[in-house]
């Protein structure tokens, strides 16, 4: 079984599902200490796995239709790439320019996002569809570790719900379609079937926990006051992302 570390190691590399060619991010200090990311994973056991629920969620995204392409997308976790995902939500353009605290405020969340992951997964490994039935395509190429690397809990949905709620947090006027944004980057993860949906569910939970826990720590309210003047500046820019359209028309059609 692989440690925690390695598996936190495994999901740096573009969370577990991402092209092996992705580098794994330098070590970042996350805002909880190991007691604190102990204590965060209280409580947290796997939903059960429903086949038929599940391939239900697998038929709303073929392999090249328009939500396919979103998936692979979303399924950058590290910024500033994944400040991208939040660009349509917010009109503007996050990573057209250097954004240092906004930066750090994400690499932070992500990295309490991904320990918390991997001390889960260590705890009750389940294997991933893509595992489970050979039949599956993900949208995503994997190799055989990570193929066989932990599914639960789906950490997309687990950084995507933590990130969901830091931007809601920046900028309040849009706090709902934030959070929503948050749960497609999860969402995708299932539909790229490199994670049960009951995977993304439980993910979405601990993401809030983990986001809730980080915004408790002294450093946090900091760093968070520093990136919402960074994004205020970005969109008074007036700057938007081209891919937009492509995004909505994607989100249209599938309901995620």
């Amino acid at each position: 079984m692989k440690t925690a570390g390695a598996v936190a190691a495994c999901l740096l590399a573009g969370g577990c599902a991402a092209a092996s060619a992705l580098a794994v991010a330098p070590p970042v200090e996350g805002y909880l200490d190991a007691q604190a990311v102990q204590t965060a994973t209280a409580g947290f056991t796997p939903y059960p796995v429903h086949p038929d629920a599940e391939q239900a969620v697998f038929d709303l995204a073929a392999p090249g239709s328009d939500r396919w392409w979103l998936a692979i997308a979303q399924a950058e976790l590290r910024p500033p790439e994944a400040a991208q995902h939040f660009d349509c939500v917010l009109g503007t353009r996050l990573a057209q320019r250097p954004r240092p605290a906004l930066m750090r405020l994400m690499n932070r969340l992500l990295t309490d996002s991904l320990r918390v992951t991997a001390i889960l997964a260590e705890r009750e490994p389940r294997r991933r569809p893509v595992a489970e039935r050979p039949d599956l395509q993900p949208c995503v190429r994997i190799d055989a570790v990570t193929r066989n690397s932990p599914s639960w809990p789906a950490s997309g949905a687990v950084a995507g719900s933590a990130y969901g709620e830091m931007f809601a947090a920046l900028a309040p006027d849009r706090t709902d379609a934030a959070r929503t944004r948050g749960l497609d980057i999860g969402l995708s993860r299932a539909l790229c079937r490199v994670n049960w949906h009951a995977d993304v569910t439980d993910g979405f939970q601990i993401g809030r926990t983990v986001y809730e826990r980080a915004a408790a720590t002294p450093e946090f309210g900091a760093d968070l006051e520093a990136a919402r003047v960074e994004v205020a500046a970005a969109r008074a820019e007036g700057l938007t992302n081209p891919a937009c359209a492509a995004e909505r028309r994607a989100l249209r059609r599938t309901g995620y």
